[in-house]
């Protein structure tokens, strides 16, 4: 009887396959598929099994883009629908598991090595502490991974891209009443996100010509664009603000970490003291910041190390 399985990390432009032995954390025959060239998920996952003429998997999990705690689901930033059942079928699996894309993060935070994390400031301590994960992308996901008291881990999705906008200065407070209007709500969402970069490049410029997020951070790391590079710095210092608020609110002692597509392209410029600075920026017990890690995923994949640590945990 096989003990493959397969992992799925899906997101509304790609759809990323992998297989690994049950138990085992080496994924292996990645697959990167365009979700514009098929009809829905389930297409996707019959093409990526069919493709390597597997009948039959022992498990399946796939993390996705959008809440997982009702029967229907519909990705957050794609027109596809679909149910658990419906997905395990065309995984051809016996078991299955559907998790929310940050609780996928949650679970891999265990599994991740030295060599796939750049570490800024703080430090780990020897016995297991409630680890969070976040990060910038479309919208702004977050979970927490709390340790058990009789041992292993329990994810715990949240939500942060809509709590309020860590503004602090007048300077601040002039570029979020351009984004979202003055004396008016601001969510964090409203930044740190790809689209809010390009809100807040626009609210800085005085003549904007970057049209993508993409052109800004691009611009902004090749030190191209005077605007741009201002850009950037308010981004990293909000986001630095962002990860202190939520390792200060979970004495995050495991750690605070920063995962996604735009925090390893600024990992570098992150290890500048003055970000560190401003994530232990609290006020009167500001101290209780400075043990506490905080970390960019540079490893390509986490989240199908979460993947198969959740279908280590659900057992045989």
């Amino acid at each position: 009887m096989t003990k493959l399985a397969l992992l799925g990390d899906i997101g509304g432009t790609n759809s990323r396959f992998g297989l690994v032995s049950l138990g085992a954390m080496d994924v292996q025959d990645v697959e990167v598929l365009k979700n514009d060239n098929f009809p829905s998920l389930e297409d996707a996952i019959s093409h990526y099994v069919a493709k390597r003429g597997i009948t039959e998997l022992a498990a399946a999990a796939v993390d996705v883009a959008a809440p997982v705690d009702r029967e229907v689901i519909t990705l957050t930033n794609r027109d596809w629908t679909f149910s658990a059942e419906s997905l395990r079928k065309a995984a051809r699996a016996r078991r299955f598991r559907l998790l929310n894309d940050f609780e996928a993060l949650a679970w891999s935070l265990p599994h991740i090595g030295a060599a796939d994390l750049v570490q800024i400031g703080g430090r780990l301590p020897p016995e297991p502490h409630v680890k969070v994960v976040l990060g910038p992308g479309t919208g702004l996901g977050m979970a927490v991974l709390a340790p058990l008291p009789q041992g292993g881990w329990m994810p715990i999705p949240g939500e942060l891209g809509h709590t309020t906008l860590p503004v602090v200065t007048a300077e601040e407070l002039a570029l979020k009443d351009k984004i979202a209007g003055k004396d008016r709500f601001a969510e964090a969402e409203d930044v740190l996100t790809g689209p809010g970069l390009l809100s807040l490049y626009k609210a800085v410029a005085e003549n904007p010509v970057h049209v993508t997020p993409e052109a800004v951070l691009q611009a902004a790391l090749a030190g191209a664009d005077a605007a741009a590079e201002k850009t950037l710095d308010h981004f990293m210092t909000f986001l630095a603000r962002a990860s202190g608020d939520v390792g200060m609110a979970l004495q995050a002692r495991g750690g605070v970490y920063l995962a996604g597509g735009i925090a390893p392209s600024i990992a570098a410029k992150l290890q500048q003291p003055k970000y560190r600075a401003v994530f232990e920026d609290k006020g009167r017990i500001a101290e209780v910041m400075k043990p506490i890690p905080w970390f960019v995923i540079t490893d390509r994949f986490p989240a199908f190390k979460g993947c198969a640590a959740a279908l280590a945990a659900m057992g045989e």
